[in-house]
């Protein structure tokens, strides 16, 4: 018993030290974007603003349907980059959708993890990305074959819902971005 107890106890000081050391990683030439939910609609909608304080993409209901259909557009709403799609699972683990001019372009699914933190695996047209974090501190990066090229954090926020993410320069803003948004709906669900 106290050989098992050991063992999880390093397993996890291993897991926060890697955790930790990701965390501690910048994104190497980022551009920093807000990603704030509105709090009085039905539903989710968001707004995403630059560094500038520019609103430049918005995000909210593409149609009713089973499950939240959410669209990423510009912000006059005219030009959509992303289609967001939450597919109902029987076990309960988050699955989506990310689709663009209606074809499926990225599938996200939640993993378990048993020690606490949040994984999400995306396979995508891309190539293959892997978001880790905590629900409880709301810290994640997004990871695209082993090298962050994103993070989200909403520890520089604290009132409403918003989340500063850091993007690193030469990736799809957008669909960075529908990732974060995917890792914010989780967390409400």
């Amino acid at each position: 018993m106290t050989r098992f107890l050991l063992r999880i106890l390093i397993v996890q000081l291993i897991f926060i030290g890697s955790i930790s050391g990701l965390f501690s990683s910048k994104v190497k030439n980022a551009t920093k974007y807000e990603l704030r939910q509105k709090i009085l609609t039905l539903g989710s909608s968001y707004t995403v603003k630059d560094d500038q304080d520019q609103s430049i993409y918005k995000v909210g209901f593409k149609k009713v349907s089973l499950g939240k259909h959410l669209q990423l557009t510009d912000v006059s709403g005219e030009k959509e980059y992303y289609a967001i799609k939450h597919i109902l699972n029987p076990l309960g683990l988050a699955k989506y959708e990310i689709r663009q001019n209606d074809t499926v372009v990225a599938e996200v699914n939640r993993k378990m993890n048993l020690l606490g933190g949040k994984k999400f695996k995306i396979k995508s047209k891309y190539g293959n990305f892997k978001i880790e974090g905590n629900f409880g501190s709301r810290e994640f990066t997004i990871q695209r074959e082993y090298k962050i090229v994103a993070t989200i954090s909403k520890k520089f926020f604290t009132i409403g819902d918003k989340y500063g993410v850091k993007i690193e320069q030469g990736q799809d803003v957008p669909f960075i971005l529908a990732l974060a948004i995917i890792v914010d709906e989780v967390a409400h669900d």
